[in-house]
Formats: structure tokens, C-alpha cells, sequence
């Protein structure tokens, strides 16, 4: 098949109104999807391809690939490696959606081959060399990439028994989930005064997703009796006994507007659910209620941020959490 005519086709399969159109291109197209013959075919596709739909037929043909065949390691690496170069060479020029899909793409690999090669466990690192580019659209990618690194490590897949999943979950949220919480932390700190309003948001949308991380669903010891908090593991206790953590939220809250000050309102409100034995002592649980309660106030005061229902919630976590030790 001709690449035009396979992006005629795919033009098809994602725009026609015409059924019955629709279904040929995507009998016709399966195969990217169903035979791993095909997967070299994937790579020509997005090294030559210059619409966005022949793009997302092999990113998404890719995934199927990884998801549902037991690929060999060496090609599973070599994807992994290629998706990097190709999301710093082309990312930035890509349209969203495609960018979209090959980051979850590139995520279900590392996923699916944490335990197989010591390589796959670089991502954050790989990340972290999209953000020092000084370009807004690779710092975009790179908050993308743990956006959804993050999502993908904290559900199950189909491909993926419910055994090993919670094995590599496990393992992420030990060696990675804090160091990806402390990049947010400081990404928001460098953002702050930026007028790039998505980056602030896929910034904010990080350090939620770290702080909503299904600490117990992986946890290897489900004994803990404190049931309905935020259960951070200990490692973190340096940055949320840190008065700079708060503040920052804080901050995002005061500076910007729905739908962002609410995302830093749930971040407060996370942390005001924290486990209390996360804490050195009561001495330094106590300091990080009164900064709670103290930023509380100064919103209620200012009437700002996000709608009054979202902070109604998060003042009752922070009252609650005031009950004796």
C-alpha cells in the first residue's frame, strides 16, 4: 500500500460520516494493530506521514502491539527508545492528540517492561531532560510524559495480570512517585510568574496526581488502621514538613482562577488528609495544621479561588484533621 493511500484511509477511519466507509479503512487498516510484522510499517508511518491521522493510526496501532503481544525485549526497548527521540525531535510541531497518544504509548511500555530492563525505570530521568530545554513545548512534553506515567502506573491494564501490576505500581511509587512530586514542586516554583497557563496546569495536575497515587491499593502492608487518609509514605516527610509546600499551593490558589485555583485547592486538600504519623513529632504536626488553618482563613477572607462547595470540603478536611492525636 501507498502511503498516500494508507493516509486516504486514514482520513476515513477517523473522519468519515459514512459507516460503512468507516468500517473498510478500519478492516483494511487492522493489520498495523493485529500483526507484529506490521510493527516496522508502524515506525515508516511516523517517519514519513504527514497527517496527524496516519500518525495516530501507528501510535495507536503500537499500543494495541505492546499491549496484547509478548514482544521481544530488544524491540520493546527499541520502541522506548525511538518514542523518546521522535517526542524531542518532533513533539513540539505534533498535533495534541497525537502527542497524547504516543506519551501513553511510550508510558504502557515503560509500564509493561519495569521488571524486564533496568532502562525502562529512566523515564523520569528522560522527562527531566525535556523540562531543562528551554523551549515551552519540549517543558510541555516532559510534564506530559509524568502526567501520564503516573496515570498508567496507578491502573490496571487488560494485558497486564492484576499480580504484576500491583508488583510494579509498588515499585514505582518507592523508587519514582517522590522524586516526579518533588519536580512538580519545583516546576510550580518556576512557573509561578509564568504567563503559560498550561504549563502551571499540567504542573498543578502532576503534583495532584502524585498526591491522589493509590498509596494503598499498592501497598504491601494493607494493616494501617487509619482509614480515609492520604497515606504519603514516610520518605516525604522533609517536604511536607517544609512551610514551602503549603505556601505554594497557597499561592496557585491566590494567583490564578478556576479551573487551576481549584486543582490547588485539592492539592490542599490532599495534604490536609495526610496519615498524622508521617510527621517527626506533634511539634511539627501542629505547624503544618496552623499553616493550613492560617491560609484557610486568608481565603475565606479574600473570598477568592475556586467555587465555594470545593472549599467548604477542603476547610471540613482541615477542621477534621484538627481533632486531638
Amino acid at each position: 500500500m501507498e502511503l498516500a493511500q494508507l493516509e486516504a484511509l486514514c482520513e476515513r477511519l477517523y473522519n468519515s460520516q459514512d459507516s460503512v466507509e468507516r468500517a473498510h479503512a478500519e478492516n483494511t487498516l487492522k493489520c498495523f494493530s493485529m500483526n507484529t510484522e506490521y510493527i516496522s510499517q508502524c515506525q515508516y508511518i511516523l517517519d514519513h506521514a504527514l497527517t496527524p491521522y496516519a500518525l495516530m493510526l501507528a501510535s495507536s496501532s503500537l499500543l494495541k502491539q505492546v499491549t496484547e503481544h509478548s514482544l521481544a525485549l530488544k524491540l520493546r526497548l527499541d520502541i522506548w527508545t525511538y518514542l523518546i527521540n521522535y517526542l524531542a525531535t518532533r513533539g513540539p510541531e505534533l498535533q495534541p492528540f497525537v502527542t497524547a497518544s504516543l506519551i501513553q504509548l511510550l508510558c504502557r511500555v515503560t509500564k509493561f517492561g519495569w521488571f524486564d530492563d533496568d532502562r525502562f525505570r529512566e523515564l523520569v530521568k528522560e522527562s527531566m531532560n525535556f523540562l531543562s530545554q528551554a523551549t515551552p513545548g519540549h517543558y510541555a512534553i516532559g510534564l506530559k510524559i509524568l502526567n501520564q506515567l503516573i496515570s498508567e502506573m496507578n491502573q490496571a491494564n487488560a494485558g497486564l495480570p492484576a499480580t504484576k501490576h500491583r508488583r510494579v505500581a509498588c515499585s514505582f511509587r518507592d523508587q519514582s512517585l517522590f522524586q516526579i512530586f518533588q519536580i512538580s514542586l519545583t516546576s510550580l516554583g518556576q512557573l509561578k510568574n509564568d504567563a503559560i497557563s498550561q504549563l502551571q496546569e499540567l504542573a498543578l495536575s502532576l503534583s495532584l496526581k502524585c498526591l491522589s497515587f493509590d498509596f494503598v491499593g499498592t501497598s504491601v502492608d494493607e494493616s494501617s488502621d487509619e482509614f480515609g487518609t492520604v497515606q504519603i509514605p514516610s520518605p516525604w516527610k522533609s517536604v511536607l514538613e517544609d512551610s514551602t509546600t503549603l505556601q505554594l499551593f497557597f499561592d496557585y490558589y491566590a494567583i490564578t482562577k478556576p479551573p487551576l485555583s481549584k486543582e490547588a485547592l485539592e492539592c490542599l486538600v490532599r495534604l490536609a488528609s495526610v496519615r498524622r504519623s508521617v510527621f517527626t513529632n506533634d511539634a511539627a504536626r501542629s505547624k503544618f495544621l496552623a499553616h493550613l488553618m492560617t491560609g484557610t482563613k486568608v481565603i475565606l477572607q479574600t473570598g477568592q479561588g475556586a467555587p465555594m462547595g470545593m472549599l467548604h470540603a477542603g476547610i471540613g478536611c482541615i477542621v477534621e484533621d484538627l481533632s486531638p492525636l
